[in-house]
């Protein structure tokens, strides 16, 4: 591994996890796992901890490890546990990096994900393949992004015509995001739930005309040319998933003019 940059935080977690016998296995994801991370990623990394210490105890001596790594400029702890505890640490560090781990308990993994890199595995807990829910996308899930892509659309061309800006970007922004799931789930990319992000990590092309949605200024023109652009974006990527109805409704509202054009 390099020693500078995201990757010198790697080098000091890898070697505080190896020195804390509590610490079960650590894993590295996203782009630095898969070796497209360059001097900006960010540190996304899995943490399992051992049955001796309670979830606080351990994200409380993580933030204190994380402040030797390097000049700690904030740090917040998020509560991310569904089914299980975990909890994600985001380390902000002055220079700029980021150290994003998730701290959970080590036996509520079956194995590693694809695209985790198992940096250290104390127990072996880690040697099985493990294809978590979130990998690929239902059709239910598939349905609710498109649904919801012509949905927000629709309410970007309504804000527009009401001459609030600000709200119509909001929701083309949301209609774009799904978009990109979308796009990730038909490219049969890892966690398209992730969008955006999983589209760039796998260096997939994204959709065509999609860089015309982006508005070009906050006046009224540029926003519903973007608003008409992510239309024939969204056409392709939603066939198939029984969304006909708000997409119709949705179109009839493109037809419309904006009084603040």
């Amino acid at each position: 591994m390099r020693t500078s940059g995201p990757w010198e935080i790697v080098d000091c977690l890898c070697a505080w996890v190896r020195d804390t016998p509590w610490c079960d296995w650590l894993e590295l994801g996203g782009s630095l796992a898969v070796g497209g991370g360059d001097e900006y990623s960010d540190v996304d990394a899995g943490l399992g901890v051992g049955d001796g210490i309670k979830l606080p105890e351990a994200c409380a001596a993580v933030v204190e490890a994380a402040g030797r790594f390097a000049a700690v400029s904030d740090t917040l702890l998020q509560d991310v546990g569904a089914s299980t505890a975990a909890t994600h640490v985001i380390v902000q560090y002055e220079d700029g990096r980021q150290l994003s781990l998730v701290v959970l308990a080590g036996s509520d993994r079956p194995g590693v994900p694809p695209g985790a890199r198992v940096l250290f595995d104390r127990t072996g807990r880690l040697k099985e393949k493990w294809l978590p829910s979130q990998l690929e996308a239902s059709f239910d899930e598939r349905r609710e992004w498109a649904f919801l892509s012509w949905l927000n659309l629709g309410d970007a061309a309504k804000h527009g015509r009401r001459g609030k800006m600000w709200r119509a970007i909001h929701s083309l922004d949301q209609a774009r995001d799904c978009g990109w799931k979308l796009h990730a789930a038909a490219r049969g990319l890892d966690y398209p739930s992730f969008g955006l992000v999983s589209v760039q990590t796998a260096k997939c092309p994204p959709p065509p005309g999609i860089e015309e949605s982006y508005p070009r200024g906050i006046e009224s023109g540029s926003i519903r040319r973007a608003v008409l652009s992510l239309a024939p974006v969204l056409g392709p990527l939603t066939e198939g998933l029984s969304v006909g109805g708000v997409r119709a409704v949705t179109e009839r509202n493109l037809s419309v003019g904006w009084t603040h054009e």
